[in-house]
């Protein structure tokens, strides 16, 4: 086995347990840490052979954590690969320094981090480390399972009313889950439950084959997609739903809109592949909620029907993106209630052939009344990709908040 120690410095509490448990598969020892100095005390009490270090860090930014490390003689000869989104700043950023030898756009697949970690220990002249697929013995995920209990069972216990896994939202993140669920090849149910709405994600040893989700905004059916793929006009799906609803046992919408010649099978495996990468990207940032995983051999008819399966990994990989980018976001669209005004004057001076389609249609709802949930609804557009242009429209001033009027 490897004896490469990595330490991974990044601020994120999913990416770090994903990195890790990558690694880890890979025979590499792992250490981690949340923040700047953190990572330069655990740097300087034992030295790594390559540290991974995100770009952006709540306390120091990550070329000052470069310039510590360097500044240390028994540190100066460590390697350091950059973790970004932010691909071309960051390589300005870090291109005088020394012990940067590779960038890592994020988001990143596992076997794009093995190639450059890989890589970067091949230029310090060691041997590679040899692929593994040995599980490690740290595994198991902090309050879902107690390790006697798993020991006992040759998988997972099952519970009363069939679960073998339960827990809290707000303490285990479903990417832990998910990521169990896919290392030990695991079948069934993972199910999701919020204040409002809950979601089921059907995963088939270890792959997500298809999700779906009840009490949901409509962005997230599957009619939004089929729609916003060009795979069928609004009014002709609203009347197919008006006559299933008088008529029901149709079977499944996708199949049906097949039968009757209104959308091509390859139209519906993308439009259900979209659905259900959202709905995992939105299980992502639940908070608050509860989930539990119904093992199962045969999955239900819409999961066999797509068949997906999608890696868990890379989808995690992407969803943890879009989190942090609604982190961003949210510090300026506080909630869907939230209306914007126009700033005529600003958007005149500006040639509007430069706005992007979906700039141009989100700027036209703005009016003054309606709000945030209006546009998504209005736009035919996910709520995402709608907060996304609203943050761009208001970074460039070209809308503003709308302030109530005092009163008094």
């Amino acid at each position: 086995m490897p004896d490469e120690n990595i330490l991974v410095v990044d601020d994120s509490p999913t990416i770090l347990k994903l990195v890790e448990i990558t690694l880890a598969k890979a025979g590499y020892h792992v250490s981690t840490a949340d923040c700047g100095e953190v990572g330069i005390l655990a740097a300087t009490e034992r030295p790594p052979d390559l540290l991974l270090l995100d770009y952006l860090l709540p306390d120091l930014n990550g070329d000052d954590v470069c310039r510590a490390i360097s500044g240390n003689v028994a540190l100066a000869a460590v390697p350091v690969v950059v973790m970004s989104a932010k691909g071309e700043e960051a390589g300005a950023c870090f291109s005088s320094l020394a012990s940067v030898v590779d960038i890592l756009p994020k988001p990143f697949s596992p076997d794009a981090l093995l190639a450059v970690v890989h890589h970067a220990l091949e230029k310090r002249q060691r041997q590679p480390p040899p692929s593994s697929g040995e599980q490690p013995d740290n595994l198991d995920v902090v309050g879902l399972l107690p390790k006697a209990d798993e020991e006992k069972a040759a998988g997972f216990p099952i519970g009363s009313d069939g679960a073998a896994l339960v827990g809290d939202l707000a303490v285990v993140s479903i990417a832990d889950v998910l990521l169990l669920l896919q290392d030990r090849q695991h079948s069934g149910t993972l199910r999701l439950r919020g204040k409002d709405a809950s979601i089921e994600i059907w995963v088939n040893k270890g792959r997500i084959d298809f999700a779906g989700a009840r009490g949901v905004a409509d962005e997230f059916l599957l009619g939004h997609f089929l729609v916003r793929g060009g795979q069928i006009e609004r009014a002709k799906l609203d009347e197919v739903l008006e006559e299933r609803r008088a008529t029901p046992g149709g079977g499944l919408l996708g199949a049906d809109l097949c039968r009757r010649g209104l959308i091509t099978e390859i139209g519906l495996r993308r439009a259900m592949a979209q659905q259900t990468t959202a709905l995992v990207f939105e299980g992502l940032r639940w908070g608050k909620g509860s989930f539990s995983f119904h093992p199962a051999a045969e999955a239900s008819p819409a999961a066999r029907e797509a068949a997906l399966s999608l890696p868990i990994d890379g989808l995690i990989m992407q969803g943890l993106r879009r989190v942090d980018e609604w982190r961003v976001i949210g510090q300026e669209i506080e909630n869907f209630d939230m209306v914007f005004v126009r700033d005529e004057d600003k958007i005149a001076s500006f040639d509007d052939h430069r706005l992007l389609r979906e700039e141009a249609t989100v700027l036209e709802i703005v009016n003054g009344k309606n709000t945030v949930r209006d546009i998504v609804s209005l736009s035919k557009m996910g709520s995402y990709d709608v907060t996304q242009v609203l943050f761009r429209l208001l970074r460039c001033k070209f809308i503003r908040r709308r302030v109530a009027p005092m009163v008094g």
